[in-house]
């Protein structure tokens, strides 16, 4: 709950500083600084190089173990920064453009930050310390969103969105290392840090494959297409990927360090892992199937009518995320049980399967497209769980058990909906059908799911959770 709070919290201060920003600055100035994220777009991949996980699988991991692995952070760190700055002047030339060399230095400093962090938000990670991760977080996207609206104001331009990612960095830097208490010594290169750099490696492997994975689609439309098709397909997966993808990807973290304690207990991380899953469906599907039905109306609420077909586009890729959590849960038993390399082996698969789904739906434009994935995405979703899941002794029929009745009272409830709007709400405002749809939705939902089929424990845990944190805040 802290992480899922952590992403939203930062989506939505991202969101409003998009909005001041755009008031304040000028499409140039955007236009500069985009140029150098996408350049440095894999860098934090580069510098983490998988050594987070492998801190985190570990059952035990010496102070000498840590700092070793805290100076190759560092290092890459310190190293792409080198080369970032080192090569401003050759993305200057290459643009033309003089600004772009200030740029590329000021985005240097930001790697610096993160080199010196990834360890010990690492080791938190490890201590299942969730919460204190995401008031980090959040105290770093308030930090630079703060700096960022000050510079705009003070009319110093591009140079406002240079530094926000300074200041975030910087923030989180000086958080983590206050909150824990772990510093680096003498560093031990063993034959236990020998097999985490390999460990990483294949984590750095699945990463880089995904990233890819995940803008293949754009990458496709833009050489067949108008911008504005690649437009109005990238809003509509903006949408899509902050409301459901991003937080569920951000789960990986908290399940990897929970499930990677249960590994030495085969019995109890698949009872946990069984219970997580479950508890996951209840939330994610019918949230994933209001949000298809809805997609439209939100859209054209959020961003304003030119963008409605953005909203088609949402209303179909939602339908990707009610399966979405499946494949991603495949992450945590991939780096639980230690095998590393079988998640960049998936990856490999799953690149190819998904950019011969973006081939065959091209020619239909984005529609195509996203129709094509949200097909994928429900084909391998069980695959992933039981080839990650081999080696742990997780079959079909645990997976069928957790999220069998959640997916059947999903299905219908889409459909239901989907005939609501279709049949009896085309003339009601976009609010009255998001309202009507959603109400529909999670009634039908919960009849089936609840009433029906019986599959209650997750609500019970959602209870039991509000509890204690009503507790803890009592007690504070």
């Amino acid at each position: 709950m802290a992480s899922v709070a952590s992403v939203y919290g930062t989506g939505i201060l991202q969101i409003i500083g998009v909005i001041v920003l755009a008031r304040l600055l000028t499409p140039d100035d955007f236009g500069l600084v985009a140029i150098v994220m996408v350049l440095t777009r894999f860098a934090p991949l580069l510098i983490d190089f998988g050594l987070s996980d492998a801190t985190v699988q570990k059952s035990r991991i010496s102070d000498g173990q840590a700092s070793a692995l805290f100076w190759l952070s560092s290092g890459f760190g310190i190293a792409i920064a080198v080369v970032l700055a080192a090569c401003s002047p050759i993305i200057a030339w290459l643009y033309g453009e003089p600004r772009l060399q200030s740029i590329a230095l000021g985005f240097a400093i930001t790697f610096v930050f993160t080199g010196l962090t990834s360890q010990h938000l690492a080791l938190l990670r490890r201590t299942m310390q969730f919460m204190a991760i995401a008031r980090i977080q959040l105290f770093g996207a308030l930090a630079g969103f703060a700096v960022a609206i000050l510079i705009a104001i003070s009319g110093y331009g591009y140079w406002a969105l240079v530094l926000r990612p300074v200041a975030n960095a910087g923030c989180v830097a000086a958080g983590t290392w206050l909150a824990c208490k772990w510093r680096p010594g003498f560093p031990v290169f063993d034959s236990e840090v020998k097999s985490m750099l390999r460990f990483g490696m294949h984590v750095l492997g699945f990463s880089t494959i995904s990233s890819v994975t995940g803008v293949a689609d754009r990458i496709a439309l833009s050489f067949f297409y108008q911008p504005s098709v690649v437009g109005l397909y990238q809003n509509g997966a903006n949408l899509y990927e902050y409301s459901i993808l991003i937080p569920l990807h951000q789960l990986h973290n908290v399940g990897s360090a929970g499930f990677s304690k249960l590994r030495p207990y085969p019995a109890a991380l698949l009872q946990k892992y069984e219970a997580t899953l479950s508890a996951l469906a209840f939330f994610v599907m019918p949230a994933a199937a209001i949000l298809s039905v809805t997609g439209q109306d939100v859209a054209v609420m959020l961003l304003g009518e030119k963008w409605r077909q953005s909203g088609l586009l949402l209303s179909i890729m939602a339908l990707a995320g009610i399966v979405a959590f499946i494949e991603i849960s495949g992450g945590w038993l991939h780096v639980s049980s230690g095998r590393a390399e079988r998640w960049k082996n998936w990856g490999v698969v799953s690149f190819i399967v998904r950019v011969a789904a973006i081939l065959g739906g091209l020619p239909f434009g984005g529609e195509g497209v996203a129709v094509a994935l949200v097909g994928v995405g429900w084909l391998v979703a069980l695959p992933s769980v039981l080839y990650a899941g081999r080696p742990l002794g997780i079959g079909a029929a645990l997976v069928i058990r957790a999220v069998g009745a959640q997916l059947l009272g999903a299905t219908i409830a889409v459909a239901a909906g989907w005939w609501l709007k279709a049949s009896f709400l085309a003339y009601y405002s976009s609010l009255s059908r998001i309202f009507f749809s959603a109400f529909l939705c999670t009634s039908i939902y919960l009849l089936i799911v609840v009433g029906l089929l019986r599959v209650t424990e997750p609500i019970r845990l959602a209870g039991r959770l509000v509890q204690d944190f009503g507790t803890r805040a009592a007690q504070r």
